[in-house]
Order: structure tokens, then C-alpha cells, then sequence
């Protein structure tokens, strides 16, 4: 029997260009310049804290794709690349912007991810040593042909007895042309659910019923975090976590806290800051630190606090992923 210890991402690899809001990049013909992807910096993250990881994507045959590769295996991550001809996805994002409104600027259609069949490995070479299955919501949403393999890996996933997780990462620019309840499809395959009470509804249109006033200290969001967690186990009882980010920003400020439903609803410590550094990967980091944690079988406090904790530290590191300085076990 093989060993099982590796954690499969499957979705988009990309470039993120980063100008600076002002413009100086255009006369210092200078422009900053990241990898990105939601899948990616989750797996940069579970890789920098010594997990064994694998990101399925699509790659362009070209030297640009060969050096990502390339990098990537120095991290640590095992690639398994559909090549093809075509052109790696980009996006533009200053790091004063976010990716949760129009400041972000996709040129991803048509890319090679985009483009692709997901023909190229046989299950059992997808599957091979892999105990977790971890897709966000924007794969999906990008390709019919995407959506579908997000289907099929995960019924496999299921049938091999590997355990799923889904961001809810909703981006309006990427279903404004779609039906995004069309997840529903994906949601008995689930087993560690992650979004906020708004994503959800999006999604699975699962209505936000609480009034709410806008403020982090609202009492009624504890209250419909709760309520849309039992109608999540209700409707798709194989999700056994559900958890729930709170990011209100205004202006340079930011407060953050996170909630974790299993049998009763856990509320992690609340944070603050009057400015940040970064708006881009703080979520990919709470899922990555909620694997970890649960993979190591910390208690759900512990996972929940460590995961808020490191979420909410990335909003000070630059760029998508977290750096050394970000260390789950020394928080």
C-alpha cells in the first residue's frame, strides 16, 4: 500500500504584476512582479511548513514556464504541468488594491490553464501518495473543461477515501457571464469547507438573514455565521468544518477574526491594525494554516487561532504568498 502523506492543489498558476498606484512604475519602467494563484499560494505556504505538496495547473511550452517550474520544485512543490501551447494567465493588482473589487485587472482568457483538456495524467498519477484534495472556487469558475475536472478529481477524491476541502473565494469578475450556484455540484464531495456568510450565499444561496450594521463587533454575525453553518451540514452533511473569515477594511484599517463550525460554533481572538502592507493571499493563508492543522490533529481552538493569526499577519507581508517570516509553529 502506498504511503499516503501528500497534498494535491489543483487550479491556475499566474503572474501577478503589481504597479504601484501612482504610476511611478511607468517612468522607472520598473514593475513589480509576483506568482500567484490561489491554489499556488496555498501550497507555497503547506510547502514553506515541511508538508509534502503537488499543485495540478497547465503550463505554456516556453522558457518563462520552464523557470516556474523549476521554481516551484526548489519550494517544494511537486508540479504536474498539462503543457500545451498557449500563454500563462497574468493579472494586475497594486498592493494598496484588492482582489475582492474592480481594482483587479484578469487578463487570463484565453491562457493555457484556461485552454486546457486536463487529459495529460491518469488518475492514479493525480492521486499518487495524495491524502488531500484542496480546490478554491475560482478553478471552476474559469473553463467548462475546468469545472469538470474540478468534479471528477473530486468524486475520486472521494472513492479513494482522501479528504476535500473549498475555499468560497468569490470574485464577481469571474461570474458575471455564469451561474456561480453551479458549486452546489461540488458541495457533497466537500469535506473542510472555507468563505464568509456573504460567499455563501453566493454560492449556495444560503440568504444572510441576520440585519447586519457593517461592524466587526456585530453580534448578529456570530449569530449567522452559526445559523449558515447548521444549513451547510443540513444540506451537504460530508462537511464536517466550516469556517469563516471577517475582514473589515476601511481605508488603511483593518479588523479580522475568524469562526470555525464542527458541533459548536469557535471564535478566534480579534485583530487589529491601522495600517497594512497587503491585501492579496491573507485567505489562501487561513486555508492553508486550517490544513496544517488539521493534518497535524491540533485541537480546534489551536487550528482556528493559528490560522486567524496567520491570516492576519499577511496583510504585513508583500506579495501572494507568506515568506520565512511566517513560521506556524513558533506563532
Amino acid at each position: 500500500m502506498q504511503d499516503s502523506s501528500k497534498i494535491l492543489c489543483f487550479g491556475e498558476l499566474l503572474l501577478h504584476f503589481a504597479p504601484d498606484s501612482e504610476g511611478n512604475w511607468l517612468n522607472e519602467q520598473s514593475l513589480k512582479m509576483y506568482i500567484g494563484g490561489a491554489e499556488y499560494n496555498v501550497a507555497a505556504a503547506l510547502s514553506q511548513w515541511k508538508n509534502s505538496v503537488k499543485l495540478l495547473s497547465a503550463l505554456p511550452e516556453n522558457f518563462v514556464a520552464n523557470q516556474l517550474e523549476s521554481q516551484l520544485n526548489s519550494k517544494g512543490i511537486e508540479v504536474l504541468a498539462e503543457k500545451n501551447k498557449g500563454r500563462i494567465g497574468t493579472f494586475y493588482l497594486s498592493s494598496d488594491g484588492d482582489m475582492q473589487n474592480a481594482s483587479v485587472v484578469y487578463d487570463r482568457f484565453p491562457s493555457v490553464f484556461t485552454q486546457s483538456d486536463f487529459e495529460t495524467f491518469s488518475d492514479d498519477e493525480i492521486f499518487s501518495e495524495v491524502k488531500w484534495l484542496h480546490i478554491s472556487t475560482i478553478t471552476p469558475a474559469l473553463s467548462d473543461q475546468a469545472f469538470h475536472k474540478c468534479l471528477q478529481i473530486m468524486k475520486e477524491a472521494r472513492t479513494r477515501n482522501i479528504t476535500v476541502s473549498l475555499d468560497l473565494n468569490y470574485r464577481a469578475l469571474l461570474w458575471q457571464n455564469q451561474n456561480p450556484h453551479k458549486i452546489k455540484e461540488l458541495m457533497p464531495f466537500v469535506n473542510v469547507l472555507m468563505g464568509n456568510i456573504w460567499s455563501v450565499e453566493q454560492f449556495l444561496n444560503i440568504p444572510v438573514e441576520y440585519e447586519l450594521n457593517g461592524n466587526f463587533d456585530d453580534e448578529n454575525l456570530l449569530k449567522q455565521a452559526e445559523k449558515t453553518a447548521l444549513e451547510i451540514r443540513r444540506q451537504f452533511p460530508e462537511v464536517e468544518k466550516i469556517a469563516n473569515t471577517f475582514r473589515f477594511t476601511n481605508g488603511e484599517q483593518v479588523n479580522y477574526f475568524a469562526t470555525l463550525f464542527t458541533d459548536e460554533l469557535l471564535i478566534s481572538k480579534k485583530y487589529n491594525s491601522d495600517t497594512i502592507k497587503e491585501r492579496v493571499g491573507s485567505g489562501d493563508s487561513f486555508m492553508a494554516a486550517l490544513i496544517h492543522g488539521i493534518l497535524k490533529g491540533n485541537p480546534e481552538q489551536q487550528i482556528l487561532e493559528d490560522a486567524t493569526k496567520v491570516a492576519f499577519k499577511k496583510l504585513f507581508v508583500k506579495g501572494d504568498t507568506i515568506d520565512e517570516s511566517i513560521n506556524i509553529e513558533t506563532l
